[in-house]
């Protein structure tokens, strides 16, 4: 059949045609897969993201999933409710005990007025601990503990202890008489009327019933780490003694040698105390020795009781730091003070060693040690103060009242005084005015050839002081000037014994100063202090290992005192006359200052002194509308208030 040109064209549409029919077909048929696919990967993506946020975001407040506590799950409760619960579980806890012939039951955590509890849990620990599972500074960490503790658990360990020796009072009270403690064989002495032994003999032995403590406690800490009323089996066990008769038997005969050191005096100080030898019969005792071996003792238990009541007597109650600061100064400075007590031990050893020793003392000196502050004295301060680095002294017998009150105010002004590490420190600079308005009181002074009274005078007594102490601590001295003539009151030590000259320092203001470096590393506190006669300033730091020497003051070249000066003066009665120092040869002084440092370093300085001769100096009255006279030189202001002896 012979095909037209149209119907060609129409089979060349109708081809594609069904090509995209069948395509259309494949993907109807194709199309329920791919949506399944597609869902499920979605279904994938949702729970992996949620997987995803649970694993990196701990939660609201709540212990990560798969935690416990011991047996006791607690994920997914809060601290309070894991805390809550968990204490409700230990509170109901019970040990059951049980034995042939009894059955009793324990709550270990709860107390009574009988009894202390037998074991304390620390819930808060524990609950903190499971807490922080999950919660790390890195987030992967804490999403690898999460996911670790919901697969495969984690377990935190709840804190406990066992008090032993509770549970032991517990359970030998709750057995009654099946359970009855072994007796030693025992020395009886009994006494003559003259304090001798009258008859000596040995009480047998006797065996007891007990139980095995140790098993039980052991036992019982197992039940309380699994939070289990699980029963612990508990064994009745024969209770042996140390001693036995045959034993003892051999320590009859010491008995006599042992009281015949009765009676024995007990001393502390200028205390006493009497040991009878009734008192020591009552002590000894036979011990346990080696080998199932005895010896001849003293029952521990009955002297420490009888020290016990003298403890009082030697108690010396210890005394905590003060420290208070009130403009820039220490105004309150007390360092702690160490207490004593009496030391048992030590004075059980004492009396044991007078008892059975080779020799039979007099005297046993009682034992006491240290009893430490509450508070030391450089926990009371924020310098770390704790300590005296240095203390000099020197003596003002003999001075005249405005001179004594000047030392005072002097040493009250420098009192407290902080000197801080690596700081020169002036002597003039922190004494400050030295004036009427500050409390000083004049005093004769010898200056520009006539003697007028001067505020202050007798501060040199200050200079001295502060220099004595400086080399005592070992500091670097960077100023210092000697008197140009001998004083004595710069010759005598704090004790007021003689010294000899060189070992004293002048201020006058403004020169000379007293200056020196704190170079300890640390704050250095001068405290001061007057006793009658005795000016004593302390320097209080840290000891850094260094150690300060010096020798004696060498003198020499020594010069016989002028002739007497008689000086003229208004303050007087025209005629009358008053002799203010006495004669003193001149001379020179030198000592050699050594300073050992913590490293090895060694500095050396000699310290030499000039004193010019000092003639005897008598001041004269005159008519104030005369012309004083011409006297030429006379001592410098530096022996202000001096009146020697």
């Amino acid at each position: 059949m012979t095909q037209t040109a149209g119907a060609a064209a129409d089979m060349l549409r109708a081809k594609p045609t069904r090509e995209r029919g069948r395509k259309r077909t494949a993907r109807k048929k194709r199309s329920p897969l791919a949506r399944k696919v597609a869902i499920f990967l979605l279904i994938a993506l949702i729970a992996a993201a949620g997987l995803a946020g649970w694993l990196l975001a701990p939660g609201s407040g709540k212990i990560s999933a798969g935690v416990t506590v011991n047996s006791f799950a607690v994920g997914g409760l809060t601290p309070d409710e894991a805390k809550a619960a968990i204490l409700a579980r230990t509170s109901a806890l019970t040990l059951t005990y049980q034995g042939p012939d009894f059955n009793t039951v324990i709550l270990p955590a709860a107390a009574s007025p009988s009894r202390r509890a037998l074991a304390a849990f620390d819930i808060e620990a524990a609950v903190q601990k499971a807490y922080s599972i999950g919660r790390r500074d890195s987030t992967l960490a804490s999403a690898a503990e999460r996911l670790n503790a919901y697969i495969f658990g984690s377990t935190v360990d709840l804190p406990f202890k066992l008090d032993r020796n509770a549970l032991r009072e517990e359970l030998l009270s709750r057995l009654g008489g099946l359970t009855q403690a072994a007796r030693d064989a025992r020395l009886e002495i009994k006494l003559d009327p003259k304090g001798g032994p009258a008859d000596v003999s040995v009480a047998p032995e006797r065996e007891g019933r007990t139980v095995d403590v140790e098993t039980i406690a052991r036992e019982s800490e197992q039940r309380l780490y699994d939070l289990s009323a699980t029963p612990v089996e508990v064994k009745i066990i024969k209770d042996r003694p140390d001693l036995t008769a045959s034993a003892v038997e051999p320590l009859r005969e010491p008995v006599s040698a042992a009281l015949a050191r009765a009676p024995l005096t007990l001393t502390s100080g200028d205390k006493k105390w009497t040991v009878t030898a009734a008192m020591l019969a009552d002590w000894l005792e036979a011990v346990p020795a080696p080998g199932g071996q005895a010896r001849l003792g003293l029952d521990e238990t009955k002297v420490k009781k009888y020290l016990s009541d003298l403890a009082p007597a030697l108690r010396a109650k210890a005394s905590d730091a003060v420290f208070q600061m009130k403009d820039g100064k220490v105004s309150v400075f007390e360092p702690s003070v160490d207490g004593t007590e009496l030391d048992p031990e030590a004075s059980l050893a004492a009396i044991s060693a007078a008892v059975f020793g080779a020799d039979a003392p007099a005297k046993v000196e009682l034992s006491v040690r240290r009893a430490p502050p509450k508070i030391g004295t450089a926990d009371a301060n924020p310098y770390g103060i704790r300590e005296v680095i240095g203390v000099g002294e020197s003596n003002f017998k003999g001075s005249p009242k405005n001179r004594r009150i000047n030392i005072a105010v002097g040493a009250k002004t420098l009192d407290g005084t902080l000197i801080q590490p690596n700081e020169e420190f002036s002597l003039l600079k922190t004494l400050g005015a030295i004036d009427e308005a500050h409390g000083y009181l004049k005093e004769l002074v010898i200056k520009e050839n006539k003697t007028t009274p001067e505020f202050g005078g007798g501060l040199c007594q200050i200079g001295t002081t502060t220099f004595r102490a400086v080399l005592s601590a070992g500091l670097p001295v960077t100023e210092r000037q000697n008197h140009s003539y001998r004083v004595v009151y710069y010759e005598r030590d704090g004790a007021g014994n003689f010294m000899g000259a060189g070992k004293d320092a002048t201020i006058y203001d403004p020169k000379p100063d007293f200056r020196f470096v704190n170079d300890t590393g640390n704050v250095v506190l001068l405290k001061t202090a007057i006793t009658g006669d005795r000016l004593t300033f302390t320097l209080w730091g840290v000891q850094d290992g260094r150690k300060a020497e010096q020798t004696d003051s060498k003198v020499y070249n020594v010069v016989p005192p002028p002739e007497k000066k008689i000086v003229e003066t208004t303050d007087l009665k025209p005629g009358e006359t008053k002799c203010t120092e006495s004669p003193h040869p001149g001379a020179d002084a030198v000592f050699t200052y050594t300073v050992t440092y913590a490293d090895g370093t060694v500095k050396k300085r000699d310290f030499k002194s000039h004193y010019k001769p000092w003639g005897e100096v008598c001041l004269i009255g005159v008519d104030p509308n005369a012309v004083p006279a011409a006297t030429g030189d006379l001592p410098s202001a530096d022996a202000a208030g001096v009146t020697g002896q």
